[in-house]
């Protein structure tokens, strides 16, 4: 009788164990996942991370693909996506790069760019939203989990 509750109890900690790990991986990036308005679809494909001359921080580069479903010319610039950490903190968006994203789209096109974020070398994810007119709400979020070096 010992053996069987002993087996048991091995078998419901075992399947807790597995459980909690699931639990974790729902919890991962939004990367891939595709959000935005009626007329444009944006999706994160890829996130790294880039050294800058201070030990304390690093740009962010968030790689998105646009596309435009409209039937009409649509603009999208990096100006208008914002990122914070768990504790609600702003980073700024870094533009000063030539890949920055900031174009009109045709009708039914499709468009790669980049978004740049100036954050603590120790943060480890954050929330990018997308905003298309300044003080709206949000039109789309996405959980990003940053990569480490």
């Amino acid at each position: 009788m010992n053996k069987l509750v002993a087996l048991i109890s091995i078998i419901v900690i075992t399947s807790m164990i597995a459980l909690g790990g699931c639990g974790k991986a729902s919890a991962a990036s939004d990367i891939n996942k595709e959000f935005g308005t009626k007329t444009l679809k944006i999706k994160p494909t890829k996130i790294t991370r880039e050294k800058t001359v201070s030990d304390h921080k690093v740009i962010l580069k968030v790689e998105v693909t646009v596309k435009n479903k409209s039937k009409e010319a649509q603009g999208i610039g990096a100006g208008i996506f914002s990122l914070k950490n768990p504790n609600h903190t702003d980073y700024e968006m870094h533009g000063m790069k030539e890949d920055v994203l900031g174009h009109t789209i045709a009708p039914g096109q499709e468009m790669k760019g980049n978004i740049y974020f100036e954050i603590p070398v120790d943060l480890e994810e954050g929330w990018m939203s997308y905003t298309p007119e300044p003080g709206h709400d949000k039109t789309a979020e996405w959980l990003i989990v940053f990569p480490k070096d």
